[in-house]
C-alpha cells in the first residue's frame, strides 16, 4: 500500500513562521516609534532655536528678558513651550579678600530675607529654622538658627555645601523641615556666591568694631558697577510625546531635560 504523505505545515513550523513575523512587526513598530520619536524631539529643538532668537532679541530692545512667550512660541501644532525662569543678577570681577566675604554675607542676609530660612513643621507651622547671617570679625562668620554654625577662615564653599548636605536633626517633630531648610539654605548661598563672582575660599570677612584709628579689619561695601548678567530658562515638549522635554538658556545650549 502506498502512504501519500498530506503537504503543509507542522505546529512546529507554523508556531516558527508566527514568531518570525512578530519579531518583524516588533522591529517595524519599534523603528516606526524611534524615528517619530526623533522627529518629535527635533521639532522641540527646533522650536527652542526660535524661543532663543526671539529672547536675543527682547534683551537688546528692552534690555530684559521677558517672562512668558508670544503666542506662536507658546504653541503650535507640534509643540508647546513657556519660559520657567527669568532674571539678573550681578556679576562682581577682581574682588577684595574682604568683598569677597562681604559677598557671601550678602547672599546669605539677602536668603533670610527671601524666607530661605523657613519651613513648615509636622504640624503645618511655619518656623524659623535659620533666623539670621551675622556676629561677622574678620577672621569668622556665623549662620545663626536653631543650629547656629560658626566657620572660621578659610572658609571653602564646600565645607558650606558637605555641612548643608548632611545636617541631620534628632527633632522629628521638625525634620523633614529642619533638614530640607538647612541643604537647601547651604546650597543655594555657595550657587549663588559663585554665579555671582565670588571665589574661594573666603579668606576674610570684617570687624563691626573697626575704625580708621583702632587698626581693625573695615568693611568694604561691594562695587556699584558690577555687571548685570539677564539670565532664563525655557521648556518645550512635543504634544504627541508631552514627557520629553528640552530646555534652552541664555548661553544658547539646548539639552534635553527640564530647567
Amino acid at each position: 500500500m502506498n502512504h501519500k504523505r498530506i503537504s503543509g505545515f507542522t505546529i512546529v513550523e507554523l508556531l516558527i513562521v508566527i514568531t518570525v513575523v512578530a519579531i518583524l512587526v516588533a522591529t517595524v513598530v519599534m523603528g516606526y516609534n524611534g524615528v517619530t520619536r526623533a522627529a518629535a524631539d527635533n521639532a522641540a529643538k527646533a522650536h527652542l532655536y526660535s524661543i532663543a532668537d526671539d529672547m536675543k532679541l527682547k534683551l537688546f530692545d528692552t534690555k530684559v528678558y521677558p517672562t512668558t512667550l508670544p503666542a506662536h512660541l507658546a504653541a503650535n501644532s507640534n509643540v508647546t513651550a513657556n519660559i520657567k525662569s527669568t532674571g539678573s543678577y550681578p556679576l562682581y570681577l577682581n574682588l577684595t579678600a574682604v568683598q569677597n566675604g562681604t559677598l557671601l554675607a550678602a547672599i546669605c542676609q539677602s536668603l533670610i530675607d527671601s524666607g530661605a530660612g523657613k519651613a513648615k513643621n509636622q504640624a503645618g507651622d511655619t518656623q524659623d529654622y535659620i533666623t539670621g547671617c551675622g556676629n561677622w570679625n574678620d577672621d569668622r562668620m556665623q549662620v545663626t538658627g536653631w543650629d547656629t554654625r560658626r566657620w572660621d577662615t578659610p572658609v571653602s564653599l564646600q565645607q558650606l555645601r558637605d555641612y548643608g548636605n548632611t545636617f541631620t536633626t534628632r527633632d522629628t517633630y521638625n525634620k523633614i523641615g529642619h533638614e530640607y531648610v538647612v541643604k537647601t539654605f547651604y546650597n543655594d548661598m555657595v550657587d549663588t556666591f559663585l554665579l555671582q563672582g565670588g571665589v574661594t575660599p573666603i579668606t576674610s570677612f570684617w570687624d563691626y568694631w573697626a575704625t580708621a584709628g583702632n587698626g581693625g579689619v573695615m568693611p568694604q561695601p561691594l562695587p556699584t558697577d558690577a555687571t548685570v548678567h539677564n539670565y532664563y530658562c525655557a521648556e518645550a515638549q512635543s504634544i504627541r510625546y508631552p514627557h520629553s522635554t528640552w530646555h534652552v538658556t541664555e548661553t544658547n545650549v539646548i539639552a534635553a531635560g527640564p530647567c
